[in-house]
């Protein structure tokens, strides 16, 4: 703003313009700020899925192995005899993609996985096994975790 000054008078009607803009842009931003704050809430609040939401319904935890910033899951559904894994970060971190990983064999057949960029949660794999043993397993960052031949039944 450019302002000519005329008068002592008109001296004091600017400086209270000024001031009283000043005030007004400092309440704005600081109502902005404030708004921002309030509505902004760290990742690392946000609660991790458990296993059980991931994997579906009907699935149970029968073993799992802890990682360090993540466990990988093993869960079993006795209705329909699929085993489920799922890799699942206990504190998500700020926004962004790690690379994570879970995956699962039977006994007689191919290894399913699932390993990439993920924001909380490497998986579902599935496969079914009931009276067959499975390897299990999975990562984040640059650790990988296998199991041996286990849960033959």
């Amino acid at each position: 703003m450019i302002f000519t000054i005329t008068s002592p008078m008109r001296m004091k009607e600017v400086v209270s313009v000024l001031r009283s803009k000043n005030r007004a842009a400092a309440v704005v931003g600081a109502v902005a700020a404030v708004g921002l704050f309030a509505t902004a809430t760290p990742a690392s609040a946000a609660a991790a899925p458990t296993p059980g939401a991931v994997c579906g319904s009907g699935y149970k935890v029968i073993n799992s192995e802890d990682l360090g910033p993540a466990v990988v899951y093993l869960t079993y559904n006795s209705s329909n005899g699929y085993n489920c894994v799922t890799t699942i970060q206990e504190k998500p971190s700020a926004p962004g993609l790690i690379w994570m990983g879970a995956s699962i064999q039977k006994s007689g057949g191919s290894e399913i996985r699932d390993f990439g960029n993920y924001g909380v949660y490497a998986g579902p794999v599935y496969v079914h096994a009931p009276d067959t043993c499975i390897k299990w397993g999975g990562g984040m960052y640059d650790y990988v975790w296998k199991s041996g031949w286990e849960h033959c039944g």
